[in-house]
Parts: C-alpha cells; structure tokens; sequence
C-alpha cells in the first residue's frame, strides 16, 4: 500500500526569496489535454510517495524517481506513479519524488529559473536520497542500495544530485542530515544533461535512455554523449540506449516501438549489478 510523506517535515531549508511570481498556489492535479496521464503544478509542499515492494519479491534494493516536466509542472502518473508500480514487479522499493517546480507553469523553459527556484528543487532531490538512506531500516531496505532516476528534466535532477552529493552533516539536528545523498546507481531518462562540475565526483553506475528524434536533446556535447565519456573517464560502468525512433516523453513506452523495451533492459542492468537477487 503507498502512501505519501512530506519531505521536509519541520519545512524545507532551502526557501524562494519572496516575490510576486514565487508566490506559491495549493498543487492542481490536471489532466494533460490529449493524455490520460495527469500533471501535477503548482508543487510547494515536496513529498515523497512510498511504494513498498511486495514481501515475496524485495530485494532491498530502492529507487526514487523523479518526473519530469520542464520544471514547471510534474508529470506524475506516466513518469511517476507508473514507473514504481513497474519498479516493484522487480522487487524494487520505488519512492516517487514531488519535487518543487517554477510557480508560473505557462511561463515555459525559456524564461530560465527565478533565484533561489533551482536551489530549491536540487535541496529536494538531495532530501529525498538521504531521507531513503537514513530510514532504510524503517523500509527494510539496504542503505547502499539506493538508486536514482528521472526523466527529463527528473534526470537533469538526477544527474545533478549525483554530481553535487556530499557524505552528510554530522553536526546537523536533522538525523536525516547526517547520511549521504549520493545515489548508489542512477538511471538518467531521455535528459541526460546538465552543469558538468569542474571537479568530477566519484560516479554510481549509470543507465541511460534516449531517442535520436527527441529533439529537445540533439546537441550530442551537451547531452548523453558527454556523460558516456565522464563515465568511462572513471571506469565506471555505464549503459546506454539510444533508440533511433521515440521522441520525448514516452514513460514506460505509450508510444510503443524499439524504445518501449527500455523496461526490459533496465532490469536486465540492475540484475547485472546484483540488485535484484
């Protein structure tokens, strides 16, 4: 049975300096026009939604997955609530990350971040790996088998808390602020990109999806191609599926074709790296 918590119970440490645009509503599920998928804006109060594996099949392996959306709105059914009930056939403990997004949903990605918006919704992606971590005895999960994945913008999410993850704050009030929020391994979905730090941390192993028509992602140096190279800079292991048709926003395969077999090959990848045993 899932069930949803607030992220930061006691209030997110990392607040939005005041404004007229930041002023945040209440969430609004939506239906997306055309789509039996729903869309969630609106998000100013971040949760994680728990889905605990079936007792026959955990593995004590967990994955937060992250939606994406532009960073405007949330796409929670397809690239969400979906994905974990998928998650869980495998034996996977899925927590389904409701992360902040820009208050304006119509203002679209060109408008760029208000200040303090991007640091708020990095805070929540590094909340939610270390609120996995620290309660991991609670979910009958091993803390060193917590995974990431997201789509879209979800993955540039992901790839940035891997890339500015740290070991904790021993010193924090905040049990939860004492564990890592690095990912163990991560999955990075049509949306591998993002600031590609100066100093490169240690890489989880990596799983990466895309379509050779998504056209929000063509320019190959500032997106999958870069990351196969920092991975294999590192010895890492990395895998990747670029599929020549699928567009973008596909989820778990609606549009059906060669890249509705992501699913299969991602879990052909976390039993390789002993995840699922």
């Amino acid at each position: 049975m899932s069930h949803e918590m607030l992220l930061w119970p006691d209030g997110p440490t990392y607040t939005f300096k005041p404004g007229g645009e930041e002023t945040w509503s209440d969430d609004d599920v939506m239906p997306r026009e055309g789509e039996v998928n729903r869309v969630v804006r609106y998000v100013n109060e971040p949760t994680l939604t728990v889905f605990p594996a079936p007792a026959d099949k955990a593995t004590g392996a967990a994955m937060i997955v992250a939606p994406g959306g532009g960073m405007v709105l949330l796409a929670i059914d397809k690239e969400g609530y979906d994905v974990a009930a998928w998650l869980n056939t495998l034996g996977v403990t899925a927590f389904v990350l409701k992360y902040r997004v820009r208050p304006n949903p119509e203002a679209g990605m060109a408008t760029g971040m208000a200040p303090g918006v991007w640091g708020a919704i990095l805070s929540d992606g590094q909340r939610a790996v270390r609120t996995v971590r620290a309660r991991a005895a609670e979910w009958g999960l091993d803390p060193q088998r917590v995974g990431m994945m997201g789509f879209s913008a979800g993955s540039r999410l992901t790839a940035q808390v891997t890339f500015n993850s740290d070991s904790g704050d021993a010193a924090a009030t905040d049990p939860v602020e004492w564990v890592s929020c690095r990912p163990d391994f991560i999955g990075l979905m049509y949306g591998a990109r993002g600031d590609w730090p100066e100093t490169v941390p240690a890489l989880p192993p990596a799983f990466i999806m895309q379509a050779n028509d998504d056209g929000l992602f063509a320019d190959p140096d500032a997106t999958w191609i870069k990351f196969v190279r920092g991975w294999t800079a590192q010895g890492v292991p990395v895998e990747v599926h670029h599929y020549a048709k699928g567009g973008h926003g596909f989820g778990m395969g609606v549009n059906g074709g060669g890249a509705a077999g992501w699913p299969a090959a991602m879990a052909a990848w976390l039993q390789d790296l002993g995840l699922l045993g």
